[in-house]
């Protein structure tokens, strides 16, 4: 198992420690680090410096400091590409009376009440703080690594259940359509009624490379002849070339097509929201 790095301020130093006790106690590899910073960038710069690739972050962000540091503040992209290229998940973990949106919207975070009456003093939910020892304790099991191409495919159809899409169609059957896997989802409107939207899902599976752009194209290929209301996602175990994310970026920016892409690390987070999910598909065969 990789390590889990916690990243904290001095204020949280007490919970930051009795934390890391406690994944210990899971079998989990914890260090702990203490961290001052006045900008976020200058934390994750910090972080980037000291852990290794395919290590869990976790930021520990105390009320006040996230207010001061990180809200409203946009992070540079630079700094989210090296994160991500490093197979390096982090996790901002918001500490307070009140829940804040998550700084980094494409990733997983953790809300740990402050229960304690008193301003002075500090009370952390021992729900909240057991959610998240589970989420890291399932980690080491979800490894992609472990599963055939048909097993991850059917893996991917129970995560879409899991996350309200319906009328899930393969699509391996005749000619190839630059996708696996047709969907739909739901959403209300405007005007108080329902919508739906439809997806074209390619599943990319690669055991010792990363998803290039040939699949990006054809998914494009077949998204500029459809409707506006007609998303493409590419999910993948592993990440994607620098190529690929090039041209996804272009892609973006000129409007063509809408695609998503899902690579190893945001699957793992959407995987793990699912324990059920976990121990039917890695469960008795995590981290070997």
């Amino acid at each position: 198992m990789n390590r889990i790095f916690i990243s904290s301020t001095y204020s949280e130093r007490e919970f930051a420690d009795n934390l890391a006790e406690r994944l210990r106690g899971h079998g989990l590899n914890p260090v702990y680090d203490v961290f001052e910073a006045e900008l976020a960038e200058e934390w994750l710069h910090h972080v980037l410096y000291n852990v290794e690739s395919s290590d869990v972050v976790l930021l520990l962000m105390p009320e006040h400091d996230y207010e001061s540091k990180w809200i409203h503040r946009e992070i540079n992209k630079n700094i989210r590409y090296k994160l991500k290229s490093r197979n390096i998940l982090v996790i901002p973990v918001y500490l307070g009376r009140r829940k804040f949106l998550p700084s980094l919207s494409d990733q997983v975070s953790f809300f740990i009440e402050n229960q304690s009456y008193s301003s002075s003093t500090k009370e952390y939910s021992e729900k909240s703080i057991e959610k998240l020892v589970t989420y890291l304790s399932n980690l080491p099991k979800v490894n992609f690594e472990l599963l055939d191409p048909m097993d991850f495919e059917l893996l991917i159809v129970e995560l879409l259940k899991k996350l309200r899409f319906f009328d899930i169609e393969n699509q391996h059957i005749g000619r190839d359509m630059g996708f696996d896997i047709s969907a739909k989802t739901k959403t209300r409107n405007p005007f108080g009624g329902v919508s739906y939207i439809y997806w074209a899902i390619e599943i990319k599976y690669n055991k010792n490379s990363r998803a290039d752009i040939s699949s990006l194209k054809k998914l494009s290929y077949y998204l500029e002849d459809r409707s506006l209301d007609v998303n493409g996602v590419l999910i993948t175990n592993g990440q994607l070339t620098s190529t690929a994310r090039e041209w996804l970026e272009f892609n973006e920016k000129e409007k063509r097509t809408s695609i998503t892409v899902v690579d190893g690390v945001k699957l793992k987070q959407l995987i793990l929201k699912y324990p059920q999910l976990v121990e039917r598909f890695f469960g008795g065969r995590g981290d070997q």
